[in-house]
């Protein structure tokens, strides 16, 4: 009984201790998903998977579907940040469900 009194806070001691590193983190990351974007008219714009655009001579565009329209791609959801494609590369047909 004696020794029961000085090892029982030893015990909560380093179990305390051991809780401290095993404790969750419960705040999730988000998934980061590179996305590309087409603008589709009237301030509509809609998100696409990242496309495979490195160039500097022509717009990249992509096709929905096998003929079906044909669209300019977009880095951001600005008018201004359109991904460029090497020249004669034809639209890359993608089908989004």
């Amino acid at each position: 009984m004696k020794y029961l009194k000085v090892i029982l806070p030893m015990l909560a001691i380093i179990f305390a201790i051991g809780l401290t590193f095993a404790s969750v983190n419960s705040e999730p990351k988000p998934d980061v998903q590179t996305t590309d974007f087409i603008y589709l008219g009237n301030d509509n714009w809609q998100s696409i998977p990242e496309q495979e655009c490195q160039g500097t001579e022509e717009n990249c565009r992509v096709q929905i579907g096998a003929g079906g329209p044909v669209y300019d791609v977009y880095d951001e959801m600005d008018l201004g940040t359109v991904k460029l494609s090497p020249a004669d590369q034809e639209p890359t047909v993608i089908n989004l469900d």
